[in-house]
């Protein structure tokens, strides 16, 4: 995709600077009031502006859906695109089909005529797996797990998949974490850049919710249709060894009694969307 088209779609979509204005259309505060979730009113209309900006044969990739704030924004007037979205439904308290039933009501209702295809498991074995996105990924959305790891993979992996010319946007980038495992990423991979940074003082903004990268990617030759070995020995880490371990954290979590289990997912929310958390 042209990545240049979607700043200037972005900043067309705001009165003034969108670090500190809101967009000029109501509808994304009207989402934010409809579907839960923690993605920002300024994030949604960039995911818009993004997926409005994507070629026929290109697709829009997001991980980590929650409830689908994020996803419903996206597809808004924007129909003929292809959507991908992966979510594990295990984070934040999320429980199985209550959890999925809530994400495909609110899919139904608000993205019934957009082509989503829903997958369900984890992104870096998904997203390693040949024929389960069928196009190149020109827009890519991660709000997956939030470790220096999964950050760091959640560009590795996906980097086979992107096309060409590729906008990858990140959400809780004020976070250090996040910005860490950027910079190992990237001292690492050639063909990435990060372009646009939309960050926040504090946790939970309204607009930037936890703050928002913009990195353009770029494929200069055959590099990077492929995982490097270090890389795949890290993918192969986390989807064998560390997420047996976030399933069995979560399943406890589910048995505890119902006051204990919402103090604790208030916590594991609060944590890992908290701006300045802990560079570990």
């Amino acid at each position: 995709m042209q990545t240049s088209r979607v700043f200037d779609a972005v900043a067309a979509a705001f009165p003034g600077d969108p670090q500190s204005t809101d967009p000029i259309d109501p509808l994304w505060q009207r989402l934010a009031e409809e579907v839960e979730g923690f993605t920002g009113t300024n994030e949604l209309a960039v995911l818009n502006a993004a997926a409005a900006a994507l070629p026929d044969d290109e697709a829009y990739l997001e991980v980590g859906t929650f409830k689908g704030r994020s996803l419903v924004a996206a597809v808004q007037g924007n129909e003929r695109t292809r959507f991908y979205a992966i979510e594990n439904f295990l984070e934040f308290g999320m429980t199985g089909q209550d959890a999925r039933a809530e994400l495909q009501d609110n899919l139904e209702r608000l993205a019934g005529d957009a082509d989503v295809h829903l997958l369900e498991g984890d992104a870096f074995t998904l997203m390693a797996q040949p024929g389960v996105i069928d196009r190149p990924i020109g827009v890519y959305f991660y709000d997956g797990d939030h470790t220096l790891l999964a950050h760091y993979l959640a560009l590795a992996v996906v980097e086979p998949l992107l096309a060409d010319e590729a906008l990858v946007l990140v959400d809780d980038a004020s976070w250090k974490v996040v910005q860490r495992a950027h910079r190992l990423f990237l001292r690492r991979h050639p063909g990435w850049k990060v372009v646009r940074t939309w960050d926040v003082t504090g946790a939970d903004d309204l607009r930037w919710a936890n703050g928002m990268h913009a990195l353009v990617f770029r494929r200069s030759d055959a590099r990077g249709r492929s995982l490097s070995r270090t890389d795949e020995g890290l993918r192969r880490y986390q989807t064998v060894l560390q997420d047996k371990i976030n399933k069995a954290a979560w399943k406890f979590g589910t048995r505890l009694p119902a006051p204990v289990k919402q103090g604790l997912v208030r916590l594991t929310v609060s944590r890992a969307r908290s701006v300045g958390g802990d560079d570990h």
